[in-house]
């Protein structure tokens, strides 16, 4: 499921469930809601943060069942933290990202993992903007257990690396796993 089909799905979810969302100014009003950062594409994701303003106060625990009853197949609930108003909007600072491979590239992939952790920088060519930018300190972790390539990425304002760019410069076509290549698992705020 794209972004925008998530967002007009959850729209619905929340309509159903009677909750007044507090909406945006201008032509086009939409729903103030926010995720840190939309899952590309061919992405999932299995603990994701989503800020949302709604119009009137309600009980946390109450809203969450009354949600989850009302969701989608695939699209589960988990928690509720009401935020005071003062505080900023969310943020990620990280991400966490998981694919699988294929066995017979895994003792190759173990190895072009370790020389890239041990380089100090590892300068990328951006596409579209064509700014080489250094990557190295933007990957927390990187790892292949278990046939598993985990990442763990910074989240940055500036242009940052893409668990995608991550996939390509190993050399890695992961081995799609009920229709996802790469699956976010974590969001650090």
């Amino acid at each position: 499921m794209g972004h925008r089909d998530l967002i007009r799905t959850l729209e619905r979810i929340f309509r159903r469930a009677e909750v007044e969302l507090a909406m945006s100014e201008g032509f086009h009003p939409r729903p103030r809601m926010r995720f840190c950062e939309p899952l590309a594409v061919g992405q999932a994701g299995t603990d994701e943060v989503m800020d949302l303003e709604i119009g009137s106060p309600c009980n946390p625990d109450e809203l969450l069942n009354r949600l989850n009853h009302l969701s989608v197949p695939g699209l589960e609930f988990t928690q509720i933290v009401p935020l005071d108003a003062l505080e900023k909007k969310l943020k990620a600072k990280s991400f966490w990202y998981a694919t699988d491979l294929e066995s017979e590239v895994v003792n190759d992939t173990e190895t072009k993992v370790q020389q890239f952790l041990l380089r100090s920088t590892y300068l990328l060519r951006k596409q579209k903007s064509e700014v080489e930018i250094d990557i190295r300190p933007l990957v927390l972790d990187l790892r292949v257990k278990d046939q598993c390539l985990m990442m763990h990425l910074a989240a940055t304002q500036e242009a940052g690396v893409r668990p995608i760019e991550i996939l390509e410069l190993l050399g890695v076509s992961p081995v799609p796993s009920s229709g996802t290549l790469l699956t976010r698992t974590a969001v650090q705020l």
